[in-house]
Formats: C-alpha cells, structure tokens, sequence
C-alpha cells in the first residue's frame, strides 16, 4: 500500500507530520530534540505560574516521542512512544509513553452547528472533518510535569484539560518549588484553576526546619517576591503532626500559614518541647517565635465538663556533686552540700 505524508492539525492546538497507512498513522520526529517555545506574553505569564498545562490561551500544544507517533482515528488518540513529550507554553508533560485524547472541537456560543454529510466515506479513507481539540493527555512511566520553577513526579499522570486538573499516581509523588517539597504515598493532585495541591496518604510538606504531615494534605501556592511559585498555605486533615527543631505538635487538623509560621490546631492537641507536655483542644502555635497557646476548645464551641487544658513539666536534673572534693591549698576539705536541698523544676517558656 502506498504510503502518503498528511498534516494533522488539532484546532491549533498541536501540529505533526504523520505517515498515514489507512486509518492509523505513524508519525516521524520533526525534531529529535524540540525545541523552546518562542517567548510570548502568555509564555511570559507562566513563567513561575504554576503547573498551568490545561490554560485556554491558545498557546499550542506540542507533542514529541523518540519513537514518532502513533495516530489512531477510530479511538481519537495520538500515542508518543520512549521519551514521550507534551509542550504548552513554560509546562512539559514527560513519560515513557504519551497518550493524547482529542474530539472535535465545539463551535463558538451562538455560530451553528455544521450539517453532518449525507454519505460517509469509506472506511479506508475515513478522516475527522473540521478541527479539533485535545481534551486529556495520559503519561504512563517515568513521568514528571515541569515548569521553570516546579515540578511533579510519578509514575502515572492523567490530566484533564477541561477540568484543569492532573492527578499522579504511583511510587515516589512528589511536588518541588525552590522552597517546599510536597509527597504522597497514594496520589498527588494540582489543581490549575485554584493553584491547589492535595497529597492524600501518609502526605507530608517541607520548608527548611518546619514539616507538616496528615493523611491529607491541601496546599496553596501563589507567586512570591521573586516570581517563584511557593506554598502560602497547608491544611491538614486527619493525624496532623507538625515538627520544628524545638517542638512537635499533634491534632485532627491544622491550618499552617506559611509565610507567618502561625498554626491553628484542632482535636486532640498536644504540644511537646523536649519533656514537657500541654494537651488541649485547640491550639494557636507560632512556629517562628516559639510561642503558643493552648485553649480547652475552639473559640465558639462549648466547653464540657471535663474538657481543660492538662500540662506535664518534668523537672531538669541537677548534676550530682562528686563525693569528696579535692584539698584546698590549706589542707581542709571543702564544704559539703546543704542538707535539705531539692531540684527545681525548669520553666518553660
């Protein structure tokens, strides 16, 4: 069968030469290395915006395999094979294997909708009329998702344009900026619209001393002074453990300011500096200065009967004096301990 060079054209979205034989199509590499997208505003806009994959500005979506592409119509998907990649704008989507789902694209609110032809054309020759548009990409295998200031690693990633929305699975999640490491033992989410993170199972997220963990994770992120992406806030929920170099608090849920350092900790508090132990049922810690306040419950609700704030201080313990000292220069022995003396506990600030 001969073979024949077509252009495939996604509603702009993205562009490949294909070697189509009947109605699947290999495609060739136009490049073996792509190349940087040109420096545009809305490229210009991204720069340290986020994972902002599935942004409807219009900017061009790019997809690159070692192995070409395959091209299936019947399933409307373009399949990148080993050292898959997917380019819009400041964001590259990365996997052993790409997987891009298209469909044709909606008219515009208002413009009719064009009449379907009368007759279909053969199977052999059968070709999607109109343009179209890329709904979802799947990358499977070795998989990270890349901006000039963050990253997402797994080892599956389904990513959802229309909902702005990719969720990572497998070993090893993980989310960096220059500032905070986010993990996750069972997925990984970033949600575009709202710049939102959530790390389920066993999530936990660093910045330099300070660690938050819970079963569930919700960050926040935002551009900082230095047009970084970095996390402003961290909610968690469910076996809350948050640890400094000086102390570790425990609860239900917490609401970690990042940028302040100021925690408010709910159910089950208890906050621990070395020895010392305060419980209660709600706590306002100020993860900076050190300083914290623990209340029996949250403003507003009702305080039970046994509900008060508990605190263990464990005294320090003097060093004892040894048994017998050393002759002074006139022969006597040196005095002994006071009799009666006892330790005294430590104050904790």
């Amino acid at each position: 069968m001969n073979a024949r060079v077509v252009r495939f054209l996604l509603a702009g979205l993205f562009c490949v030469d294909l070697l189509a034989v009947g109605g699947v199509a290999m495609a060739k590499d136009k490049a073996a290395k792509p190349q940087q997208p040109a420096k545009t505003e809305a490229n210009a806009a991204n720069d340290g915006g986020g994972l902002n994959f599935a942004e409807k500005s219009g900017t061009p979506l790019e997809i690159y395999a070692d192995q070409g592409l395959e091209l299936s119509q019947d399933s409307k998907t373009v399949i990148g094979r080993v050292n898959a990649k997917a380019i819009r704008g400041r964001v590259t989507v990365n996997g052993d294997v790409l997987t891009a789902h298209y469909r044709p694209k909606a008219p515009p609110p208002g413009q009719p909708v064009a009449p379907k032809p009368a007759k279909p054309p053969p199977d052999g020759n059968k070709q999607d009329g109109g343009s179209n548009e890329v709904w979802r990409v799947e990358a499977d295998g070795h998989v990270s998702i890349a901006t000039p200031t963050q990253a997402a690693y797994g080892d599956h990633a389904d990513y959802n344009i229309d909902d702005a929305v990719v969720v990572i699975t497998g070993k090893d999640l993980k989310m960096l900026t220059p500032t905070d490491v986010v993990t996750a033992q069972d997925s990984l989410e970033y949600w575009e619209h709202k710049q939102q993170a959530v790390a389920r199972g066993n999530a936990v997220a660093v910045r330099a001393e300070k660690r938050i963990q819970a079963d569930i994770l919700v960050a926040d992120f935002a551009q900082n002074a230095e047009k970084q992406m970095a996390m402003q806030r961290a909610h968690g929920y469910n076996h809350v453990i948050l640890t400094t170099p000086r102390e570790v608090v425990t609860g239900d849920r917490a609401d970690y300011n990042v940028e302040t350092g100021i925690v408010t900790v709910t159910g089950s508090v208890k906050i621990t500096r070395e020895e010392n132990q305060v419980n209660g049922g709600y706590a306002v810690v100020n993860l900076n200065t050190g300083i914290s306040r623990i209340f029996p419950v949250a403003p507003g609700a009702a305080e039970g009967a046994d509900q008060r704030v508990k605190a263990l201080f464990v005294p320090q313990k003097k060093q004892s004096a040894p048994s017998s000292a050393e002759p002074s220069s006139g022969g006597a022995p040196s005095a002994s301990p006071a009799q009666g003396g006892t330790d005294q506990p430590s104050r904790t600030q």
